[in-house]
């Protein structure tokens, strides 16, 4: 079965900036937050501008899913807890609705994988094909950032409908 990485289309140059997130969240648990962390909607005023799009994929420092596209993966995966997250920008009166996913966390990368010296970033991802059986959606557990991983059938649902900024990258299984 063939697994893709999804990604931010770096086509798309002006997209909101989440401002201030350190404030909003414990820096500490970033890159390891869990919905019980979460207790109420999270507010986020982003840098934006009249040309700004709000795509449905939004990369950094946490990954956001708009509407859409949660109602999409919650299709393939109706367990995946979600927190919605509220996108506003003051000035040009814009608020939407945005989703955290927490996505199922595996240890899944083959040692084939190539890593940076420090072994913090993966530079080239090999998966483990017994590791990740039968999973649609999973994130990379050694990744110090997210890396959310889909399944083809679930690449094929996103590609056949309209979603923006949205890139996909086929990741070699072994």
């Amino acid at each position: 079965m063939d697994y893709f990485l999804l990604k931010q289309d770096v086509r798309y140059t002006h997209v909101p900036t989440l401002q201030k997130v350190m404030e909003t969240i414990d820096p500490w648990k970033l890159y390891d937050l869990q919905p019980e962390d979460i207790v109420k909607p999270l507010m986020f005023h982003v840098k934006a501008d009249a040309e700004s799009i709000f795509i449905d994929y939004l990369e950094g420092p946490i990954p956001l899913i708009s509407d859409a596209l949660k109602r999409l993966v919650q299709a393939y995966v109706p367990e995946m807890p979600m927190k919605l997250t509220i996108l506003t920008q003051i000035e040009q009166k814009i608020q939407k609705n945005y989703y955290i996913p927490f996505v199922e966390r595996l240890a899944a990368v083959h040692p084939e994988s190539e890593w940076n010296l420090d072994q913090s970033v993966l530079r080239k991802l090999v998966l483990q094909a017994d590791a990740i059986r039968s999973h649609k959606i999973f994130t990379i557990q050694e990744s110090a950032t997210p890396m959310i991983i889909v399944r083809l059938d679930v690449a094929e649902s996103i590609l056949r409908r309209d979603y923006t900024g949205i890139a996909l990258e086929q990741v070699q299984v072994k």
